[in-house]
């Protein structure tokens, strides 16, 4: 729910900077970070923390209880933010709320991280950087250095996910795409990093926006998530002609599906970065650039990689299979399109090559994000049906 309720306030948001008139809507565009930030990307994460940490080391929760609170606690911030207005005690309250929630949630997690697994230890390091920034973030609100008003601010606010993406991808894409070693040294680096984009990150939202500290920021997590990438051969690196060979059905479907959505979702996250860089390095000449360094990483691939994972994951949790063989990729076609025209638009719009009315029609690029979460949902939806007859076919093969 949160992720519709932010993914329709800035379909409006954008039907406004194309031109059209949502007079009624205007209040309502701060909420968009609210509800897909301090919402949907804060609660997802957590959930994954709690599910994925014990999972990989075979225990249960320190405590549900505790887990619990944090979560209603992070939700209880969320309302107020929402409803506090101008009423700074709730505000206050809020942010309260959050920190005590995150706390709580980090330190559950790196009680956790404290169990060595038996492989690919690696992980742990990215997930619990990323737990450790949610805190540090957290702490930032409360003493009022307000996160969310430069692009560093807002890149920063989304590393927490994508730290711990890269702590879910290292431990399961070696097994997905056919049982790989990882390059450990590379990882390592890579891991170095994404720490030192940390440390930048936080040093440029305390000093309230530094260009150098900007551009090293982003220059130090292209190539971590560059390395990243090379460590587990994302973009190829190792012969999996054999592998293609000796599946097919079911098997081929999730191969090839985890193998081509893991690389777009990346090639994402590089434009975004290199995007970033060029709005630091030529400050006024390229705005538009915030927006698609923005999106190209929360939706281009955070988004993806959502739509990758979700269905791994929710065997474990529902106890009924998700068939890959029925997917199609309506909902990445929508995605890559949305993207595309708030791209072209974003560049004509600014260059004044684009203006009113014949802009109207890129005022949809929203629209079709939300589009594609609906499809994606009722994909997914129907593929855990009909079971018998293809777990039959599967089984024949």
């Amino acid at each position: 729910m949160l992720v519709f309720g932010g993914s329709l306030i800035g379909s409006v948001w954008m039907m406004s900077v194309f031109g059209l008139t949502v007079l009624p809507f205007y209040g309502a565009f701060p909420f968009h970070a609210v509800l897909q930030m301090d919402g949907f990307l804060t609660l997802l994460i957590m959930g994954i923390g709690y599910m994925i940490v014990p999972r990989f080391r075979n225990v249960v929760l320190p405590s549900s209880k505790l887990a619990y609170a944090s979560l209603l606690l992070v939700l209880f911030s969320i309302a107020a933010s929402i409803v506090s207005g101008k009423d700074d005690s709730l505000a206050r309250a809020g942010d309260w709320a959050r920190l005590v929630g995150v706390a709580i949630f980090a330190g559950i997690v790196l009680w956790m991280l404290r169990i060595h697994p038996k492989l690919l230890r690696l992980s742990d390091y990215f997930t619990g950087l990323s737990v450790v920034l949610l805190a540090a973030l957290a702490v930032i609100r409360l003493f009022a250095l307000e996160p969310g008003r430069s692009l560093t601010e807002v890149q920063t606010l989304l590393l927490f996910p994508i730290l711990m993406i890269f702590g879910v991808e290292y431990k399961t894409l070696p097994s997905f795409l056919g049982f790989i070693r990882p390059k450990k040294k590379l990882a390592i680096l890579s891991f170095v990093l994404a720490a030192v984009a940390v440390a930048l990150g936080i040093s440029s939202i305390s000093l309230g926006g530094h260009t150098m500290l900007d551009l090293a920021f982003n220059t130090a997590f292209l190539a971590s998530a560059i390395l990243f990438a090379v460590s587990l051969f994302i973009f190829g690196g190792f012969d999996n002609r054999e592998i293609l060979a000796l599946i097919s059905g079911e098997k081929k479907a999730r191969y090839v599906y985890t193998v081509w959505y893991t690389r777009l979702a990346f090639a994402f996250l590089y434009a975004s970065m290199i995007l970033a860089i060029c709005f630091h390095a030529f400050p006024g000449s390229y705005p538009y650039f915030f927006d698609l360094a923005v999106h190209y990483a929360a939706i281009g691939f955070i988004g993806i990689t959502i739509t990758l994972y979700l269905p791994l994951m929710l065997p474990p949790i529902t106890g009924r299979p998700v068939h890959f063989v029925r997917f199609n990729h309506a909902p990445i076609l929508l995605i890559v399109s949305a993207l595309a025209m708030r791209a072209f638009g974003d560049i004509a719009m600014a260059s004044g090559t684009l203006e009113p009315p014949a802009s109207f029609p890129f005022a949809v690029s929203g629209w079709l994000v939300v589009a594609a979460l609906s499809i994606f949902i009722v994909m997914v939806h129907r593929s855990m049906k009909g079971l018998n007859q293809i777990d039959a076919s599967v089984g024949s093969q």
